[in-house]
C-alpha cells in the first residue's frame, strides 16, 4: 500500500495534515534594512519577502482626486524557480497584475490613508517559493510589514485560502490541491470585526456550501491572526 493511500484511511490530506490543520509558519521581521518595514514568511513550501517603503513624498505626480489621501502602489516580482518548473515570468502577467491590484485594494481598506494625504506606500513582494494559496501568504507577511513599519492601520488583518479537496473543505491549500479542480476561496479577515476584506470565489457554490465554506475559512484567518498576533507580540518583548 502507497503512503497516499495509507494517509486517505486515516482521513489525513497528503502532506499530512488534517483538513482544518494549517502549514507550518515561520518569520522573520526587519529583514531588509533599506525599507520602513519588512517580513520574511514561510508557510508551508511557500516562501515570500516583502518590503513596505513609506508613507513617503510620491516619486510620480499624483492626480488631483486622490490627493487628499495616501496612494498605494504594489510590485510583485516571482523568481524563475519559485514554481513548480523553472521559467521565466512575462514582465506583464495577469494573474500577477491581478494579485497586485487586490493587495493595492485590501490596504487601501485596511491603511488609514487619510492620515497620510499626498503620500504614497510602495509594496514591494518578492515571492521565492510558491506552493498554493500564495496570496495568503503575501497578505500575511505584509501585515507584519506594515506594523514593521509602523503604518496606521484601523485592524489587523490575517489571510487563509478554504479549497474543496475530495468533496471536503480544506484549510490553506497546496498547489496540488488548488489544482484538483475544486472550488478555491482565498479569504482576508479583520481581527477585532471579523469583517471580510478580500474574498474571491472563481468556482460555482450553492449558498449552503458557500457558507460553510466562507465559516471554515474565517476559522483558518483566526489561527492565522494567532500567530500574527504572538508574532508581534514577541518582538515588543
Amino acid at each position: 500500500m502507497q503512503n497516499v493511500d495509507i494517509l486517505a484511511l486515516a482521513g489525513l490530506r497528503i502532506d499530512g495534515r488534517r483538513s482544518l490543520d494549517l502549514r507550518s509558519i515561520k518569520h522573520k521581521l526587519a529583514v531588509v534594512k533599506s525599507a520602513d518595514g519588512s517580513a520574511y514568511l514561510e508557510q508551508g513550501l511557500n516562501k515570500v519577502i516583502v518590503m513596505v517603503h513609506g508613507p513617503q513624498e510620491p516619486k510620480r505626480k499624483l492626480m488631483e482626486h486622490v490627493t487628499d489621501k495616501c496612494n498605494v502602489v504594489c510590485r510583485i516580482t516571482h523568481m524563475p524557480f519559485s514554481g513548480s518548473e523553472w521559467k521565466r515570468r512575462k514582465n506583464v502577467d495577469k494573474r500577477t497584475l491581478e494579485m497586485e491590484h487586490n493587495i493595492c485594494q485590501i490596504v487601501e481598506e485596511t491603511v488609514l490613508t487619510d492620515t497620510y494625504p499626498r503620500a504614497e506606500i510602495s509594496i514591494i513582494v518578492h515571492v521565492l517559493e510558491s506552493d498554493g494559496s500564495v496570496l495568503c501568504t503575501i497578505i500575511n507577511a505584509l501585515c507584519l510589514a506594515l506594523m514593521d513599519a509602523g503604518v496606521a492601520m484601523d485592524d489587523m488583518i490575517s489571510a487563509c485560502s478554504v479549497g474543496l479537496v475530495k468533496k471536503d473543505f480544506c484549510l490553506d491549500v497546496t498547489q496540488l490541491e488548488q489544482n484538483a479542480g475544486g472550488a478555491y476561496i482565498p479569504m482576508v479577515v479583520k481581527s477585532r470585526s471579523d469583517e471580510i476584506v478580500f474574498m474571491q470565489l472563481d468556482s460555482r457554490l450553492s449558498l449552503d456550501k458557500l457558507a460553510e465554506a466562507m465559516e471554515i475559512g474565517a476559522k483558518g484567518c483566526k489561527q492565522m491572526r494567532e500567530y500574527l498576533q504572538a508574532a508581534i507580540t514577541q518582538e515588543r518583548s
